[in-house]
C-alpha cells in the first residue's frame, strides 16, 4: 500500500476469513457483500492453513480467505487450540511497537510479535485483548 492509500489509523486494513470450502466462501461473500475475489490462490505461510489464500477487496477493505482443515475452524479464539484460525480483524496503526506497548499496559497480551510480511507489504502483529479476543495490527514500517 502506498502512503496515499493508507486507511485512517484505527480502521480495518485487512480481514482474514478462515474457510474449508473456498468456492463456497467466494460465492457467499461475492453474493452477500459484492466482494471482488481473486480467481487464483497464493501459497499461505500461516499456521493451520492448508495451502492457499485467496485475496478479496471491497472498496477500502482488503483481505483473504484462508483455506483450513475442518478441525482448524473456530468461531472465537481458544487458547487451548492456538493453531485454529478465527476470523481475524486487523487494524491499521502508525507504529506496531507503540501500539503493543499500549495493548500490554491495558491488560492485553502479545500473540505474534512484529513480523515482516515480505514483498514490501509491511508488518503485522497479533495480540489478545483484555477480553480474550484475538486481534491483528498492521503498519507499513
Amino acid at each position: 500500500m502506498s502512503d496515499s492509500k493508507l486507511p485512517p489509523y484505527g480502521q480495518f486494513c485487512w480481514l482474514e476469513v478462515p474457510v474449508t470450502d473456498i468456492e463456497r466462501a467466494k460465492d457467499f461473500y461475492t453474493s452477500v457483500f459484492n466482494w471482488e475475489c481473486s480467481p487464483q490462490g497464493s501459497p499461505s505461510p500461516l499456521t493451520g492453513a492448508r495451502d492457499v489464500i485467496h485475496m478479496f477487496t471491497k472498496g477500502g477493505l482488503h483481505g483473504a480467505f484462508v483455506t483450513v482443515a475442518e478441525d482448524c475452524m473456530v468461531k472465537a479464539y481458544d487458547e487451548k487450540s492456538p493453531g485454529k484460525a478465527p476470523v481475524l480483524p486487523t487494524f491499521c496503526v502508525e507504529s506496531i511497537e507503540e501500539t503493543l506497548k499500549v495493548v500490554e499496559s491495558k491488560g492485553g497480551r502479545l500473540h505474534v510479535p512484529k513480523t515482516d510480511i515480505g514483498g514490501g507489504m509491511g508488518f503485522f502483529a497479533r495480540f489478545i485483548d483484555s477480553e480474550g479476543n484475538l486481534q491483528g495490527i498492521w503498519a507499513q514500517n
